[in-house]
């Protein structure tokens, strides 16, 4: 009887696994696509073949992004650079970080509206704006390239994504949209895959290769909760993760206790002084 009851219990838990990773894949597939202008932008910025030349050219071609382009790049790296015109953007800031925050800027409009039944959905862009901050602060800790360490930053404006769709297709519209406390960061995806039969890291990517992200903002989607997998280090994924850690509260110390976060940050060469360096720095620039 209990056996029966078991194996019972266990077809239910597939089939409703099944159902929502169906409905997962259905309303990925379903996300509206950017406006042509904006979509041959991103599909040609990750092709080797085409120079800065030519994207510059295509942005400045299109009124519209040209028009939202320079708000854009204020609003979001205005600090770093003085710009009056979309090739002064370029030569100061690169083109790809350009290319993709306006993707990425459509893309959030896009969330708002096709995610709209989350009752929390602000929290997930409070969350995001976070990591973007940290993400920015850690890169300038580890010396990256300033286009680099914008890339970066900008896969932490969009690196849950997946957890939205997750949770529209889990019916799970009530609940707080909340980042992943510092200590389930592994444990999370395990439990989703379980739960669901995908995670948000995985969901997420697919998001980002619809809406045609780059390569670099997608690994950063993909492995923000899997930087270290065996051997292979993912550099993009750890800035993400230790970016959460950075925006944590901590007041007992545990989180550089923690076995992967200390490994992952001796992957980035950084040390526990400059964990705490990006933490002032983090909630130095939030209170500005």
């Amino acid at each position: 009887m209990f056996s029966r009851r078991n194996e019972s219990e266990t077809g239910a838990n597939n089939n409703k696994r099944e159902t929502i990773a169906r409905r997962v894949a259905e309303l990925v597939d379903d996300l509206p696509l950017f406006p042509t202008d904006v979509n041959r932008l991103l599909v040609a910025a990750v092709k080797p073949s085409t120079d800065g030349r030519e994207m510059l050219r295509l942005m400045e071609s299109d009124p519209g992004v040209r028009d939202e382009l320079l708000p854009l790049a204020r609003s979001y790296f205005g600090a770093e650079a003085d710009f009056e015109s979309v090739e002064d953007a370029v030569e100061h800031l690169g083109v790809q970080p350009l290319v993709q925050l306006i993707g990425i800027s459509y893309a959030r409009d896009a969330i708002r509206r096709e995610f709209a039944a989350l009752k929390y959905l602000n929290d997930y862009v409070g969350h995001a704006e976070d990591i973007y901050l940290t993400c920015g602060i850690l890169g300038e800790i580890c010396s990256l390239p300033a286009e680099q360490r914008r890339m970066y930053a900008l896969a932490g404006l969009i690196h849950d994504v997946g957890r939205l769709a997750i949770m529209v297709a889990a019916n799970q519209t009530a609940g707080r949209v909340l980042a992943t406390l510092w200590d389930r960061m592994v444990s999370v995806v395990r439990d989703e895959k379980a739960d669901v039969g995908t995670d948000h890291c995985e969901v997420g990517a697919r998001i980002c290769r619809r809406w045609n992200f780059s390569p670099a903002i997608e690994e950063g989607v993909r492995r923000h909760h899997t930087p270290l997998l065996d051997s292979d280090f993912s550099f993009a994924g750890a800035l993400i993760f230790i970016s959460h850690f950075v925006s944590a509260s901590d007041p007992s110390g545990e989180i550089l206790a923690t076995l992967l976060a200390s490994r992952v940050l001796a992957k980035l060469n950084l040390s526990a002084v400059d964990f705490e360096r990006a933490r002032a720095q983090y909630k130095s620039r939030i209170t500005e």
